[in-house]
């Protein structure tokens, strides 16, 4: 039985490979066609014009390719690798949605590249060249998908699910770094005030933090400001909410920390001189008249 084995290897080798040599494949160059021989597509696609459903067949019958090629004298070869078992040209499948041609011809009139990139070049019809994402959003930019699928479902149908393949379970930790290797990539989606809503604001108990971030975010802000100040841009957002909440280092809480003695002044006095950079983190410029000048004013 083990001599056998690499017979019957072979054989099943030479099976499969007969299989894909006579299943037929189009013989069709689109780089013959549009480029060299200058061929708009509504010429053989003609139907698009008036395509208002995604599962209309636009592809060109045998009659359109007869008005330029000899019926008589055009073999069948010349279209399919099994001309004794001709195939018709693939379809999409399992794709969901209400495209309408015919408004998009409307709009950009024979311009069938703007969606269609790259099939001009193709020289097989191994791939459809169908759009992106990103090329629909150059025009469809419309409300957060979150908010409104309206927009959405002016081609798509709503059992579709939505979700990008990166949405899994721990996409909500994860998202950050994807977001940095790819600035535009949420924008598909999402409209820069969905990021704001959690990342921006009084939110330390919210979304973009942990629950007990109001007690350890000093530790964070010390290690790595960078980080804090993506979303916190402005100094003043720390500023305010620590004076309103009454947050102040444990000196600041010494009875000695400052008095109105001519010259003396408490406690604040000796550490400004020793490290005023530290005073000015919180009472900056922005705050100079309110803090300072309320004693150094007078």
């Amino acid at each position: 039985m083990q001599k056998l084995k690499p017979f019957l290897v072979v054989c099943f080798f030479l099976l499969v490979s007969s299989a894909l040599a006579q299943e037929d494949q189009i013989i069709f160059s689109h780089q013959l066609h549009v480029q060299q021989q200058e061929i708009a597509c509504l010429d053989c696609h003609g139907k698009a014009i008036e395509s208002e459903n995604w599962q209309d067949v636009l592809m060109p019958e045998m009659q359109t390719c007869y008005s330029c090629h000899d019926e008589e004298e055009t073999p069948c070869s010349a279209c399919h690798t099994n001309a004794d078992e001709p195939a018709i040209a693939r379809r999409l499948e399992g794709f969901n949605s209400r495209f309408p041609h015919k408004l998009h011809v409307d709009k950009e009139g024979n311009n069938c590249l703007t969606c269609h990139k790259g099939v001009e070049t193709a020289k097989t019809t191994q791939d459809f060249h169908l759009p992106t994402k990103e090329k629909c959003n150059a025009c469809h930019v419309g409300a957060d998908v979150v908010e409104s699928q309206s927009k959405c479902f002016t081609c798509h149908e709503p059992s579709l699910n939505f979700l990008p393949a990166t949405h899994q379970l721990n996409w909500r930790k994860d998202h950050g770094l994807v977001q940095q290797m790819d600035e535009n990539s949420c924008e598909h989606c999402h409209q820069p005030t969905y990021c704001s809503d959690c990342h921006e604001g009084d939110n330390l108990n919210r979304q973009a933090h942990p629950l007990n971030y109001r007690y350890t975010h000093g530790l964070m802000a010390k290690g790595n400001k960078e980080n804090c100040l993506t979303c916190h841009q402005e100094q003043a957002f720390c500023v305010d909410c620590h004076r309103s909440e009454r947050v102040m280092p444990q000196n600041h809480a010494l009875p000695t920390w400052a008095n109105r003695i001519a010259g003396d002044g408490g406690e604040h006095v000796r550490e400004a001189q020793i490290d005023f950079d530290a005073c000015m983190s919180c009472h900056n410029d922005a705050y100079a008249d309110v803090v300072c000048m309320t004693c150094h004013g007078n």
